[in-house]
């Protein structure tokens, strides 16, 4: 694809926006993220800004009284965040103009480049038949540059096997990062991919990414549908009964996955590939409460 994947806009929406964290994970390295209720010795290392979910007795009064603030001190354990990104590499998120691979990647880009920007350290892994670390979170911070590059060179791989991939990731990285899973959701396993996500502890979020003529089928007639995960093809009579009941049916699966990611206190948002990248980070990810 010859067209880049983030343009001036997007960058600066980078310097408009940061992620907010919930909780505190127990951290990559020692020291690293870890709760100011604990022990009696932490040392103050700067302020920020109050964010809702906050805990009230961390706000400085006295800064409060002087400069009508409101201030959450922070603690040198708890100043850096890692944020890692999941993002499904299936044959299906080719699917969609733009296809959703494309916007999961830029989305994927967008969100690193928010994170590096507040100072923080970011990771990239993909689904395939294993789970595979295309950009570790390591110490040492890695440029935005690198990391777009390394996003752009990211293609759809012929098998997945999602439950591998999340056990994986639960085991390697469980209560030490914040989370966010790009994924179409369509296949079998979604409800034990969306658990496995919510029991690894970590503070997560789940973007689903669907093309609007899969939410809303706009062929009619004889058709060919063709598995794009390459299990074969199917010709069908699309009528308007057809079409209702598909409506039905979708209309179900997306009421579970809400319901789900509630019950599992996931955050989570559906995206189609035809909205604005601007109104899906302003609105739909501050809504679902990823960034401010």
């Amino acid at each position: 694809m010859d067209k880049k994947l983030l343009n001036a806009r997007d960058y600066e929406l980078i310097t408009q926006l940061s992620l907010l964290a919930k909780r505190r994970m127990t951290g990559l390295v020692s020291g690293e993220q870890n709760s100011p209720a604990r022990g009696g010795g932490i040392e103050f290392a700067d302020y920020r800004e109050y964010q809702p979910g906050d805990d009230i007795r961390r706000v400085d009064w006295s800064v409060f009284l002087r400069l009508r603030r409101l201030l959450v001190k922070l603690c040198a354990e708890e100043k850096e965040l890692t944020l890692l990104m999941l993002l499904d590499t299936s044959r299906s998120m080719r699917f969609g103009t733009p296809d959703k691979l494309w916007l999961g990647k830029r989305i994927a880009a967008i969100l690193a480049g928010i994170a590096l920007n507040d100072g923080n350290r970011t990771g990239l892994l993909t689904f395939g038949k294993q789970l595979h670390e295309l950009l570790p979170p390591e110490r040492g911070r890695v440029s935005l540059a690198a990391i777009v590059s390394a996003i752009e060179r990211i293609e759809p791989v012929e098998h997945m096997n999602p439950m591998a991939c999340i056990r994986q990731f639960a085991s390697r990285y469980g209560r030490k990062c914040m989370a966010v899973l790009i994924s179409d959701f369509l296949y079998p396993e979604w409800n034990q991919v969306l658990t496995g996500l919510a029991v690894s502890g970590c503070e997560s979020y789940a973007i689903q990414i669907l093309a609007p003529e899969e939410l809303e089928p706009v062929n009619m007639g004889e058709v060919t549908l063709v598995d794009m995960e390459g299990m074969g093809e199917i010709g069908l009579h699309i009528d308007y009964p057809m079409i209702k009941q598909y409506r039905k049916i979708m209309d179900d699966y997306l009421k579970d996955i809400s319901r789900i990611c509630r019950r599992e206190r996931l955050g989570y948002s559906l995206i189609t590939t035809d909205a604005p990248l601007a109104k899906v980070l302003h609105s739909e990810l501050k809504k679902g409460g990823l960034l401010c």
